[in-house]
């Protein structure tokens, strides 16, 4: 069989296995069978079915572990945060464009929050305004919760693709953004315990426009949070 054809037959296997994940819900971290076994089972050759694995692995959809065999992963969107971490190391001077796209696309998303959301993921980010709250003082923990905390509203417009999108930008940018305070163990001033209540009021109003169904009050509200933040890096990193 030649390169091609191979290459066509690989991508007719991935497109099987999707199907087998996609229809049959098979869970995050589950081990698929092994490319022996999924090459008996779909008729076709051992060099084929690695072929169609590599490919599930670009797209996000398995995670292949060395002398393991491959897993189900569900998470398309850490193939696109790795392209976006690749332009951002390719021109690190892109940052600030990176950060207004994270801009409009919580935007867009509080916007879409506000119409469709749901009283169980109002409650869902008010829980993680408290972690959020609880994590200030610790730099790691601060970046997760940060995460959750806006991953859960833009969730809530129930786009999953503008959710994914969203968290993709906003972790490469985030990482980005802290990597010297993570690398050194250091909790920058503007994020240290004391600062624990100021910090919340920069999200809280995030939430409550999406509590109380106000369009203009959630622009207003991630527009503030936006330049609020931007200021406290650039006087962290100019100190």
């Amino acid at each position: 069989m030649r390169p091609g054809d191979i290459l066509l037959a690989a991508e007719e296997i991935a497109l099987q296995i999707q199907e087998l994940i996609v229809s049959q819900d098979l869970p995050e971290g589950l081990r698929l069978p092994s490319e022996r076994d999924l090459a008996e089972m779909m008729f076709t050759s051992r060099p084929t079915v690695s072929q169609a694995i590599r490919i599930l692995v670009v797209k996000g959809l398995v995670e292949s572990r060395r002398g393991s065999g491959a897993y189900v992963r569900r998470r398309p969107e850490a193939s696109l945060a790795a392209s976006v971490n690749l332009m951002l190391d390719l021109n690190q001077e892109s940052v600030w464009h990176l950060g207004d796209l994270r801009l409009w696309l919580e935007t867009t998303g509080v916007d879409e929050a506000i119409e469709h959301s749901t009283e169980d993921e109002v409650t869902a980010g008010e829980t993680a305004l408290v972690r959020l709250r609880e994590s200030t003082g610790a730099t790691a923990s601060w970046m997760s919760a940060d995460t959750q905390f806006h991953a859960t509203i833009v969730r809530a417009s129930h786009n999953p693709y503008l959710s994914s999108i969203f968290e993709s930008v906003h972790t490469t940018l985030i990482n980005y953004e802290y990597r010297a305070w993570i690398a050194n163990g250091t909790v920058p001033k503007w994020l240290g315990r004391s600062q624990a209540e100021a910090l919340t009021s920069l999200h809280e109003p995030i939430l409550k426009a999406v509590k109380d169904r106000d369009v203009e009050a959630g622009r207003v509200a991630v527009l503030h949070h936006h330049r609020a933040m931007a200021q406290h890096l650039a006087a962290s990193h100019s100190a």
